[in-house]
This record gives structure tokens, sequence and C-alpha cells, in this order.
């Protein structure tokens, strides 16, 4: 369903459903420090307001970026969202965060002496790395077929109604803590900023750790905002 033109946006709406109407918002929550992915269930307007921020200000902020092609997005199975996190965000994550390692590790060696943070930013990032790891293998080995179950019409017993619930409230509260530990590293890294004694490593180290972040935020966003809630909505449709 497409709309040619912009149109106004309600305060009251969650930041869950305002970013998957308009994806473009993303940037524009990332840029201002509101939480949309593990925070999608508040309103814009308390979300302002918790964070200090003019309702008006960042509602004109998001109608500039508002596209005037709007198109929410609206799943008929399950299927798509899982293959898009899987493909866009799982795939990414088994590729960069051993590569990434490697350069924090560099980093804390070579600049560690005169930048103490940086033994708390890689344990920080070592404690996210093992934590997301184990917890894409779980979504991919145990959760998603679950959830996919209901795509395929397969009847759930009580007891596997009961376990993808569980399971979803489950990773739910992982995300949480993965964003706590990424709340972090940009505290300790004082939003990324780059020390006038930084190396390229120390460099290319901070503007990756800014992308991890954004992508886990929207990776998360994915989750919580979309496939979760289709999946409760289609169990209690069962």
């Amino acid at each position: 369903m497409k709309n040619t033109t912009t149109s106004a946006i309600d305060p009251e709406t969650q930041l869950g459903q305002l970013v998957r109407r308009n994806p473009e918002f993303e940037s524009v929550f990332e840029s201002i420090g509101i939480d949309y992915c593990c925070g999608g269930d508040a309103p814009l307007e308390q979300a302002c307001n918790e964070n200090d921020l003019e309702i008006q200000s960042v509602l004109e902020r998001l109608e500039e970026a508002q596209s005037t092609d709007q198109t929410e997005a609206e799943y008929e199975s399950l299927s798509a969202p899982v293959d898009n996190i899987v493909e866009t965000h799982h795939d990414y994550l088994r590729s960069e965060l051993p590569s990434l390692e490697r350069v924090v590790r560099k980093v804390v060696r070579v600049h560690g002496d005169s930048h103490p943070e940086l033994e708390e930013i890689e344990s920080e990032f070592l404690d996210l790395k093992e934590e997301v790891t184990h917890h894409i293998s779980d979504e991919e080995e145990n959760v998603f077929p679950e959830i996919l179950k209901l795509e395929d019409e397969i009847s759930l017993t009580e007891t596997e109604r009961e376990q993808v619930q569980e399971a979803t409230d489950h990773l739910e509260s992982e995300h949480e803590a993965a964003a706590s530990h990424l709340e972090q590293i940009r505290n300790l890294s004082n939003d990324y900023t780059i020390p006038d004694d930084a190396c390229t490593s120390y460099r290319n180290m901070l503007d990756r750790l800014q992308m991890l972040e954004e992508d886990m935020h929207l990776h998360v966003h994915k989750e919580n905002n979309v496939l979760f809630p289709e999946a409760e909505a289609m169990l209690a449709a069962e």
C-alpha cells in the first residue's frame, strides 16, 4: 500500500511502528540517540521527553526525512523477515565479529597504555561477541524453525506454543543485554570520538564499532518490532 504524499506523524505512535512504516526514520533516531529497537514499544512523545528532546524539533526532522513513497512492511508469511534477518544481519555478524576482534586486540596492545579505556572497550566487545554468537545460533537452530512452523500451518502443541513465547521473551532480554554492551562501548569511546594520536587501525576500529552498533539496532528492531509481533499474532489466531 503506497502513498504519494507524506503523512502527519502522530506523536503517540510507537517508535517501532514508525521505523517499520518509514525505514528512513532509523537514521534520524540513531543521530539523536533515541532507542527505537529495544525501546520500540515507547510512543515517540514519551521517548522525546525521556531524552530531553523537543518533540516539535524531532517531528520536523522526521518529516524532512519522510519518504514521499511510503510502504509499510506487511508480511503474508514469516519466512521473509526471517530470511532478511539471517542474510542481512546474522551473516554480517558471523563475518564481522571475528575480524573486528583482531583489530580491537591490536589497538589495545598498541594504544592501551596511553588510552586505558581501551581495555574496558575490549572487555565489553568480547562479552558482546560471545553472547551474540550464541544468540544467533540459538535463533537459527531452535527458535526460527519453531516460528516458521506457524507459516507452514503446522499446529503447535500447547507446550510448543509456550516454548515459542518463552523463547521470544528470552531473546528480547538478550537484545537488551547486547544493547547495554553497545551503550557502554559508545560511552567509553566518547561517542566514537577519534583521538588525536589515533593510527589507521584505531580509526578503523571506532568506525566499525559504530557500524556494528547501528546494524545491531536495526537487527533488533526487525526482531522485536516486526518478526516477534507477527509470530505472536499468528499464535493468537491459531
